[in-house]
């Protein structure tokens, strides 16, 4: 995985009553991740239905104030239980890498989400600058990290509530 600095801008984790592979299932179905995030409002698959395999694409759907957006996804890495990974870009421009790590404790398992910035050279920084107008969101890695935590304890709950 190239084009990301080795530690993530953004990264939290919290303790959940299920197994790594029961919170992975959960997170790798990309079109479940609305009910938990407060900005993500869930992705569309591109292709063939079904689990998200290496190298498949998937439209995210986005919205932080009043302006909705969409965002090509594309899986970089997926092992059940363990980790699933995928890129961001926006026209063609690349934004960000969200990785998800699954990691056994006694009791459950820690999730931990990752953001690693991958805005770069001339369009990363047209992107930085405009984004903030279309998306409402000034400061991305705060807002990225606050958002982060609120995804994890929404996804703890809902997976410790059975859902």
């Amino acid at each position: 995985m190239s084009d990301v600095t080795t530690a993530p801008e953004v990264a939290e984790r919290v303790t959940v009553r299920a197994s790594p592979r029961t919170a992975w299932a959960a997170v790798s179905d990309v079109r479940r991740m609305g009910e938990w995030s407060p900005e993500c409002r869930g992705a569309w698959l591109l292709g063939r239905g079904g689990r998200l395999g290496r190298g498949a694409r998937f439209l995210g759907r986005n919205r932080a104030s009043w302006l909705p957006w969409v965002t090509l996804c594309r899986v970089l890495e997926t092992v059940p239980g363990e980790v699933f990974a995928f890129d961001v870009s926006f026209f063609g421009v690349p934004l960000s890498r969200w990785t998800y790590r699954f990691t056994a404790v006694p009791g459950g398992c820690q999730v931990t989400e990752e953001w690693y910035d991958r805005r770069r050279g001339l369009h990363g920084r047209l992107i930085t600058g405009v984004a903030p107008l279309l998306t409402g969101v000034v400061r991305r890695s705060a807002r990225n990290r606050t958002t982060a935590r609120a995804t994890l304890v929404a996804l703890r709950d809902a997976l410790e509530a059975g859902r």
